[in-house]
């Protein structure tokens, strides 16, 4: 950095710009509309306990798993519309058009992951001085790192907001390149330690002694955007801007129309898990740890997840042997305390063909007649076999579940 000047404009470039007006008429009209157009319910458990923390003056870090897009926006919408005050730290999403607007409004603000280049502070002039060849603003990753602590410092202190971060992280099976972000293999990722390594720090810099980390699972009958995720694996890791708005476009716009059109809509639960004490001695692993293990313990068990899970894989299966594997399966996941309420019915554990009805109601598109909308299914079955047809799904929400394997 040349001087504290250009420290504090650089700071500014990347700071968020939140309003309370903005984004409390935000989060009405998106609960109000676009949530609903996807879900039939959103169903939230542990907030007011979060909200009794926040109103007692303890300064809260939110730490949620990330599956969608849509994490963050129901986050921070009903995050205000019960008067909890946060900033949401976000990527490459800022700084990209008008919704860089839209999004630092609604208290996000920018991390450097790679390299970023700024012409001007606001996006219209940004992209004019862009196009006009004006030398820009280089901030690298090593320059960030310096001014992130700084961030979150502002952040707890002059702002005096809560915050809410994304450490999760995908390791390339093939290049060992790390991604930060939505999980685009459905697997709950590991949480990167710098992060808690940073807010730890920042917190005992200002002397923060009532402060905890709220661990947040999200759990999804089915997520908005999954069928793009394919592709996002199998491509560049560099995001670009043909692709940010095409998957804008088909998260917020053309999944929530077609939901409705198919009367598809899934089901989604938001858990705010017991608070976690920021102690300013602990290894920043260690709560990393224990953070992992909380969100591993929230998730809800979906009839389709408990099927996918229970595929092994494979393109086809027999009833039999998938009947067998989603015993196992099932009696896993209670085992380990997960929520598996929607796979009973009045005290009992639902059949293998009520699991499979579900999932197909849900993961085949039928052809509606006029309407045009193309069919599709992902999987088929009969009194003798299950025939997987989009593999790449199965997988993605088989998944979910990959870590109690693991243990």
């Amino acid at each position: 950095m040349r001087s504290d000047l250009d420290r504090a404009a650089l700071l500014d470039l990347l700071h968020h710009r939140r309003s309370e007006r903005y984004v409390r008429r935000v989060a009405t009209a998106v609960d109000r509309h676009l949530f609903s157009s996807c879900f039939t319910q959103v169903e939230i458990e542990g907030l007011e306990k979060a909200k009794r923390r926040s109103e007692a003056g303890e300064r809260l870090v939110f730490v949620p798993n990330h599956q969608s897009e849509y994490d963050w926006m129901m986050l921070q919408a009903y995050l205000t519309l019960h008067q909890i005050r946060a900033a949401v730290q976000a990527g490459d999403n800022l700084f990209i058009g008008p919704l860089d607007t839209f999004l630092r409004k609604c208290g996000a603000f920018m991390v450097v992951r790679d390299q970023r280049a700024f012409y001007a502070r606001r996006w219209f002039p940004n992209l004019m001085l862009k196009a006009l060849g004006i030398r820009p603003v280089i901030v690298t990753r090593d320059q960030y790192n310096s001014l992130y602590l700084d961030q979150l410092k502002r952040i707890f202190s002059s702002d005096g907001l809560h915050l809410m971060v994304f450490p999760s992280y995908e390791t390339d099976e093939f290049t060992g390149a790390v991604k930060y972000g939505r999980s685009y293999s459905g697997h709950l990722n590991p949480l990167s330690p710098l992060v808690f390594l940073a807010v730890r720090n920042a917190l005992r810099d200002l002397r923060m002694e009532r402060a905890s980390y709220v661990p947040i699972n999200i759990s999804y009958e089915r997520v908005p955007e999954d069928l793009v995720f394919r592709s996002y694996r199998a491509g560049p890791r560099q995001g670009n801007f043909a692709k940010y708005i095409y998957d804008n476009y088909y998260a917020f716009i053309r999944v929530p129309i077609t939901r409705r059109i198919r009367n598809q809509r899934s089901r989604v639960i938001i858990k705010f898990g017991d608070a976690i004490a920021a102690d300013p001695r602990a290894r920043a692993k260690e709560v990393a740890r224990v953070v992992y293990e909380q969100l591993a313990r929230m998730i809800r068990v979906y009839e389709s997840t408990a099927v996918f899970a229970s595929l092994d894989n494979r393109f086809r299966i027999p009833r039999t042997e998938l009947e067998e594997r989603v015993d196992r399966t099932v009696t896993a996941a209670d085992e380990a305390g997960l929520d598996t309420s929607p796979l009973y019915r009045d005290g009992r554990r639902k059949s293998l063909d009520e699991l499979l009805q579900r999932t197909a109601e849900l993961f085949n598109y039928p052809h509606i007649p006029i309407i045009a909308t193309k069919s599709y299914r992902t999987l088929e079955y009969d009194d003798r076999e299950i025939f997987i047809h989009h593999p790449h799904l199965a997988s993605y929400y088989g998944n979910t579940l990959s870590h109690l394997n693991a243990a």
